[in-house]
């Protein structure tokens, strides 16, 4: 009986908060169109009283809470193999990038010339791009540090030390500094310094374009079956399971219309002439006059999109880009172009039409489409009756069959998935209910109100990073046989390393506050695709963001299972924030609802109750290719941590190697740096 008022009260807590959710939507609306023009007409003040600056209209978290001081620079690390040869590195950078141009002549990459300005607390583009020279932003430094040859035991030093320091500003926003050997049997290093804003922005640059990689073994060809398998990695911690179901069968739906579209298309090639003309007398009826004008008015549509995306991509690479071609002509002339292709016009319509209206070929045609019908439905039953008994013994038996035009076989297909996508639809539908309840709990109620010293310090903006040796996977599942399962993951051991390094690092300054029990932290993923695709969308290897109470003790059995406890709390809780978060990182979804100050308000807010980040960089295979040819043995990710938030910590599993990469405010130094070797040493020694 207890359990069931529990429930009820459970139930009515939800309601309520969904209540009182709904309620909210018409002041958002308010919220989002007032945001909305309100940006707007400050762009617009702003370009009119600088023209020959570009404002910039990003409403990324990041360019919220971007200062000068505090920039969202994001730091790359390569351990390339081989001998270092600048200027090869240098002429790439410039081929591949800053001298880059497209088809019409115009820089490709226009901003990576252009300085970052500040304007009435908007960040803008400076047109004017003259100045710019890539022997400012492609460096070549010292192959010692402080009198010693530079090495792994002080690389780290050396890194950190440059990632203090400060972009010039009057430069534009990146920067790559080459670290050679000194010894042609080590590997030598590459930073990359990179503003988030040149990605958010430049539309066309990638991040491995930036860092000029890709994968050697990544397939350039694609299979029908590519994306309608799960092909997540098993070992990895994904936070949030996916739709399955619904993906699958939205990707069968848009494979079955291209192919239908594509089958189309191939049944009216015969109307064209090997030389590419259509001639008048090949349109000889209703029905082939209906089918050309569909694939006309469908080749008008996608051409017009297409230029339309052109035109605005070449206006953003170009301010003077002017396009004397309205809307209107564009699609005439479009038009014009398929009409005059296919050779049609008024006089091949009226004498396609004429013919269809005779009675001779109305008879043709009854007759022929009788014929159709009594063959396919009297004569051939028991033909297709035949088949539909071997297409059913097949699914079976078999589970599957090879006659994919009977019935059996479509229902076969169409009803799992129907069925399937319909339970997912059902279970969205009953998350959006309890996400309200979920996003007060998450963020107001299960946090913990436990002071740290991140609480306590102050930071000045300038970042430090530490980062570990490789370890290897093999060698922890040799020490910890059998121990991991579905119930407990790899992932979830070096999770709980992490928590114990962070423990550590706390336990340093238990003098001054004790350590606590749980610490806030914000998650996310990433996959290697992040690093060595160019093409798509950029944010589709970057997951969504999920909080995590981390248990802060020494690691132990006990301490693997709750935190694996906490993850799976996490799956079935947080997945409307980990989609609201996606969404904030495709279009901005959620910092286009509030003003500015507003939406600064919730962010500082939250940055201070959460202060350290934690992001899963994760791949299947260690291999990259840099653009000149070198085989590049290792790459590090340093997120920076901005607004309150003080401490980014970045777990890098590339194939069957963890290393972990950490970047903090100077302020923290040189405690930082205890971090990587906790977590090294959890790594290598703890058993389960």
């Amino acid at each position: 009986m207890e359990s069931f008022w529990q429930e009820l009260k459970s139930l009515l807590k939800t309601l309520f908060c969904f209540v009182v959710a709904l309620m909210l939507v018409p002041l958002l609306l308010l919220s989002f169109l007032c945001a909305h023009f309100g940006n707007e007409l400050s762009n617009y003040v702003l370009s009119i009283k600088y023209p020959n600056l570009t404002i910039s209209k990003s409403k990324k978290i990041r360019t919220l809470i971007d200062t000068p001081k505090n920039a969202g620079v994001f730091h790359f690390l390569l351990q390339v193999e081989g001998n270092c040869d600048f200027e090869r590195i240098r002429m790439a950078y410039a081929q591949n990038l800053t001298d880059l141009r497209d088809k019409t002549g115009i820089l490709r990459f226009p901003k990576l010339r252009q300085k970052l300005v500040t304007c009435w607390g908007h960040y803008a583009w400076v047109n004017d791009s003259s100045g710019f020279n890539i022997n400012n932003h492609v460096l070549l430094s010292t192959h010692k540090y402080r009198g010693r040859p530079v090495t792994e035991s002080n690389i780290q030093e050396y890194v950190s030390e440059l990632a203090t320091k400060y972009i010039p500003s009057d430069l534009p926003q990146w920067q790559v500094i080459v670290i050679p050997n000194s010894d042609s049997t080590q590997p030598y290093y590459i930073l990359i310094k990179l503003h988030h804003l040149i990605i958010a922005e430049e539309e066309d640059l990638h991040v491995s374009e930036m860092l000029l990689l890709h994968d050697p073994h990544k397939r350039t060809m694609m299979t029908l079956s590519d994306g309608l398998g799960d092909n997540s990695n098993p070992k990895l911690s994904r936070f949030v399971r996916k739709p399955e179901h619904i993906s699958r069968l939205i990707n069968h739906i848009i494979h079955l219309v291209i192919c239908r579209w594509q089958k189309f298309i191939y049944e009216f090639e015969s109307l064209e002439t090997p030389d590419g003309s259509t001639s008048s007398n090949q349109v000889g009826n209703l029905s082939q006059l209906a089918s050309l004008v569909v694939i006309v008015l469908v080749n008008v549509i996608l051409g017009y999109i297409r230029s339309r995306t052109m035109l605005k991509k070449l206006k953003r690479r170009s301010v003077s880009y002017r396009n004397e071609v309205g809307r209107f002509q564009t699609v005439r002339l479009l038009l014009n172009r398929e009409l005059e292709q296919r050779n049609l016009n008024w006089w091949v319509a009226r004498n396609a039409v004429y013919k269809s209206l005779q009675p001779t070929n109305l008879a043709k045609v009854w007759t022929r489409f009788l014929w159709r019908l009594n063959l396919n439905h009297v004569l051939l039953l028991p033909y297709h009756i035949y088949c539909e008994c071997l297409a059913f013994g097949d699914v079976l038996i078999k589970g599957k069959t090879s006659y994919t035009s009977t019935y059996c076989a479509r229902l076969h297909l169409y009803v799992p998935l129907l069925l399937y996508a319909q339970l997912e639809f059902f279970k969205i539908i009953w998350e959006l209910f309890q996400a309200p309840r979920n996003i007060y709990e998450v963020l107001f109620e299960q946090p913990t109100k436990e002071l740290n010293i991140l609480h306590k310090k102050s930071y000045a903006g300038r970042k430090i990073v530490s980062f570990g040796r490789s370890i290897d996977g093999a060698q922890l599942r040799t020490r910890n046989q059998g121990k991991f399962n579905s119930d407990l993951r790899e992932s979830d051991f070096s999770l709980t390393c992490l928590a114990g390094a962070v423990h550590d690092y706390f336990n340093t300054f238990s003098g001054d506050l004790k350590v606590p029990n749980y610490l806030n932290t914000t998650c996310r993923t990433i996959d290697k695709g992040y690093f060595t695709d160019r093409s798509g969308d950029k944010s589709e290897n970057i997951g969504g963001v999920v909080f995590l109470q981390l248990p802060l003790r020494q690691p132990d059995a006990n301490h693997t299972k709750e935190l694996h406890q906490i993850v799976e709390r996490i799956r079935k809780q947080q997945i409307i924030i980990y989609l609201a978060s996606i969404g904030q990182t495709k279009y901005s979804l959620l910092t286009s609802l509030l003003p500015h100050v507003i939406t600064k308000i919730f962010i500082n807010f939250f940055s201070y109750n959460f202060p350290i980040t934690i992001t899963e960089i994760y791949g299947a295979t260690a291999e990259f290719q840099a653009a000149w040819g070198q085989k590049v043995q290792d790459v590090l990710l340093f997120r920076p941590p901005q607004s309150k938030t003080c401490l980014s910590l970045n777990l890098h599993r590339f194939g069957d190697k963890y290393r972990l990469a950490v970047m903090a405010d100077t302020h923290l130094a040189p405690d930082h740096t205890v971090i990587t070797r906790s977590f090294e040493q959890y790594m290598e020694t703890i058993t389960l």
